[in-house]
């Protein structure tokens, strides 16, 4: 089925325009990633999920493929696939089928070499309307090298006349060290161990509206955590974008943790709107909020409206901003150090719970590609 509009996150195509009040002291409240079912386990339809290919032949007991629409666009909203989604058989036997409606099916594996000890294990599948009305195609790979990068990654692409969609989506899932190399000679690097993992999704629907969201996470044994996500859509003269990210250093046991987001839009006719805010808070519970929300009409005018918010690591909180139409504000105001501040760290470090170890359990089989021998 075509894909469905973002959740209530998502900025509107073309909002009505009103004039935007003062925040005085109260700004948007941050927004975290850290949804385990969306924005980090993905969904049982999301990119890397194989469920509709258990049967690659599309028959299902039938003498006709299934519907096009089983391969169906990629979900909105649905962040990054972990492994254990995964259906696929590298060692899968090499055929070409055409059912009784003269409907093709394909499947072929086979392993790759090259430089440094590369080895890549893939197979393709895929179907094919007699009429070439519609079209399925999934790839899924496993690499390694002597400099113990291991991946996993999935690339599947489609279109249905009758519906009117096409899409493709791909999946990546790295394991690697930082400076490391592949020579053979015994000199290869051992820097922080990383876990990387990557969704990029597109579709378009028949009435020419699009969207894309590239989704990636970063996690590293030294303590590093870093995600984030970039979406885009567009229909017609109307467009939206919109950028999320959060981070945190953890190798000294205490680092701080730094959430921001910037949406923007414009209707096509001259005007642009939008908003952004970075936050970053200490162990200590000190820290700091900046935000702007500005709009430019079809004319060039420029409004905006910035604000901040600082806490001191002894509870002092000092709130201000301005606006282009006059509007200030400077406020300071003693709160509990050690109630307020402790609140506000176990708050922003809410979405950095998820780091190393947590990575490591949810890559198993990428962490079983065996490295392959070094030659004699």
């Amino acid at each position: 089925r075509a894909p469905t509009r973002a959740a209530a996150s998502t900025p509107r195509l073309a909002p009505k325009q009103r004039r935007p009040r003062p925040h005085r002291g109260a700004p948007p409240q941050p927004r975290s990633l850290v949804r385990r079912d969306v924005a980090s386990r993905g969904s049982a339809n999301d990119e890397g999920t194989d469920a509709d290919d258990e049967d690659p032949s599309g028959k299902d007991g039938r003498s006709s493929p299934r519907a096009p629409g089983s391969t169906r666009p990629p979900e909105r909203g649905t962040g990054i696939a972990r492994e254990f989604d995964m259906i696929v058989d590298f060692d899968a036997e090499e055929r070409v089928e055409t059912d009784d409606d003269g409907n093709a099916f394909f499947s072929k594996s086979g392993v790759d070499t090259g430089d440094g000890g590369y080895r890549c294990r893939w197979t393709v599948t895929g179907r094919t309307a007699k009429d070439g009305t519609w079209e399925y195609r999934a790839t899924h790979w496993e690499k390694a090298d002597w400099s113990g990068y291991k991946e996993l990654g999935t690339e599947k692409s489609g279109f249905d006349d009758a519906s009117g969609d096409t899409w493709w989506e791909t999946w990546r899932q790295v394991y690697r060290r930082e400076n490391g190399n592949a020579s053979g000679d015994g000199s290869e690097k051992s820097g922080p161990a990383l876990i990387e993992r990557s969704a990029d999704k597109w579709a378009r629907d028949k009435h020419k509206k699009e969207w894309q969201e590239k989704w990636w996470e970063r996690y590293s044994d030294a303590g590093l955590v870093e995600r984030g996500v970039e979406k885009s859509g567009r229909q017609g003269v109307q467009a939206w974008w919109e950028k999320w990210g959060e981070q945190r250093d953890d190798s000294d046991g205490g680092g701080d943790v730094i959430k921001w987001t910037d949406k923007w839009a414009e209707n096509g006719a001259g005007t642009r709107w939008g908003d952004k805010w970075e936050e970053r808070f200490g162990a200590d519970g000190s820290g700091k909020k900046v935000g702007e929300t500005w709009r430019v009409n079809a004319g060039g005018e420029r409004w905006s409206r910035t604000w901040g918010e600082s806490v001191g690591s002894d509870g002092e909180i000092r709130t201000y901003g301005q606006s282009t139409s006059g509007e200030q504000w400077d406020t300071t105001e003693q709160g509990n150090s050690s109630r307020d501040n402790s609140s506000r760290w176990e708050d922003a470090k809410e979405a950095a719970e998820y780091g190393w170890e947590q990575a490591v359990a949810d890559s198993t089989r990428m962490l079983a590609i065996e490295t392959p021998p070094r030659e004699k």
